[in-house]
């Protein structure tokens, strides 16, 4: 497996001791999840056995991924969301897994404003990242996650508000 790593940043104006990333994440409706970024296309919640979890469904680059996340941690400034056997299928056909940790966090920058960070990591089989490089993959993927990073950081703060 080959590690890919995905991060991006955006302000909030809010102090960030006003924003609550587990709760604001878990309470995410689908159309709220939709409204994030143009490849969002169905999302929901679930607690199973006292962990939170996420199921997404995106479609990056002219793939189709679904994810079940799992809590791993949280706190208020941060959510680390894990998704050992996510599901890929490239150009919406072929099957493959990986692996998905995706960490959402705010850290305060003033009295009166919030760095919100998204990162995403994956686990991708070595022929994937091979694939993916002819592919475009690493740039679907960021273009996704810094659309994404500005989505989130607006429901965030509406959230909040």
């Amino acid at each position: 497996m080959v590690l890919m790593e995905f991060e991006q940043h955006t302000t909030i104006d809010l102090p960030a001791n006003r924003l609550d990333v587990p709760k604001w994440l878990f309470g995410m409706t689908d159309r709220e999840y939709q409204r994030c970024a143009k490849g969002h296309r169905a999302a929901g919640t679930f607690v199973e056995s006292g962990t939170r979890g996420m199921v997404n469904v995106e479609s990056i680059g002219g793939h189709l991924l679904v994810q079940h996340y799992r809590e791993d941690s949280s706190k208020p400034s941060e959510v680390v969301m894990v998704s050992p056997k996510s599901r890929i299928y490239l150009t919406h056909v072929l099957p493959a897994t990986l692996g998905v940790r995706w960490v959402m966090s705010v850290t305060p920058v003033t009295d009166s404003t919030s760095r919100f960070t998204c990162r995403v990591e994956l686990e991708v089989p070595a022929w994937m990242r091979v694939m993916g490089l002819f592919a475009g993959m690493r740039y679907s993927i960021q273009a996704h996650v810094d659309e994404e990073t500005i989505g989130y950081a607006q429901s965030l703060a509406r959230s909040a508000a």
